[in-house]
């Protein structure tokens, strides 16, 4: 789920923290490709199992591992995480020289006045399970247009090229057709990459985003797991179920 993810900078640690809340929310959302906001898990002794499939989110800082279980602090308590069925992605800090053509990335970029917007954050994530890159999905009917001239705004797709400090991203646009946005890198842009990992990649005292489906018992059964650092003031990232 960096949200979270250059040319390293003396705020190094800010930025990983930054990079690392985008790639933690993206990582999640971009394994399961789908876009649905999931809701957090009861806080009840006894919550009942969820209806739907994959709509349970846990997040916080992973406090302990036993095999294939795992405890994680969230809001204040612990919740459970059952790590069987998962896949897990690894998110640490990269540079723009990691970024290549042929990257499946998502990057949040700012327009700018007469020119390219500028990237915030560019997160590369593997590939979707059938080797492609997650696309966004198209606008629904309704929905609200393109953001105002100041609000950052997602690209999502397959790096086609890399020139210099500029980023051009092969996707589709609002209305599914191919499209191609190119954006500018400066000192101030994070970046993550994730990778493929074995859940022994998840250990204590490091953040995790786990999706999945709620049991009877309160434990979720994860499907997706996207891992990431804590930030400067050691704690886990928030964002957005």
């Amino acid at each position: 789920m960096q949200p979270t993810l250059k040319p390293a900078s003396s705020t190094g640690f800010a930025v990983l923290a930054v990079a690392a809340a985008t790639a933690l929310s993206v990582g999640a959302c971009s394994s399961s490709n789908k876009s649905d906001n999931a809701q957090s898990s009861a806080t009840s002794s006894s919550p009942a199992a969820s209806k739907g499939k994959n709509k349970d989110v846990v997040q916080g800082e992973v406090a302990s591992v036993t095999g294939k279980s795992v405890q994680v602090s969230e809001n204040g308590g612990t919740k459970t995480v059952d790590l069987s069925s998962a896949t897990v992605t690894d998110y640490n800090k990269a540079q723009l020289t990691d970024v290549a053509a042929g990257n499946c990335v998502r990057l949040f970029a700012k327009p700018a006045p007469g020119g390219p917007a500028t990237a915030l954050s560019v997160v590369i994530n593997p590939p979707a399970g059938d080797g492609k890159c997650p696309q966004p999905k198209p606008a629904a009917a309704g929905s609200p247009g393109a953001p105002g001239p100041d609000q950052p705004f997602p690209v999502v797709g397959t790096v086609a090229s890399v020139a210099g400090d500029t980023i051009n991203v092969a996707g589709t646009d609002a209305n599914g057709n191919p499209s191609q946005t190119g954006v500018t890198a400066n000192d101030k842009t994070a970046y993550s990459k994730g990778v493929p990992a074995n859940p022994e990649a998840i250990a204590q005292g490091k953040c995790i985003n786990a999706r999945g489906t709620r049991d009877g018992g309160g434990t979720l059964k994860a499907t997706y797991v996207s891992l990431g650092p804590v930030n400067a003031n050691g704690q886990c990232p928030q964002h957005a179920k």
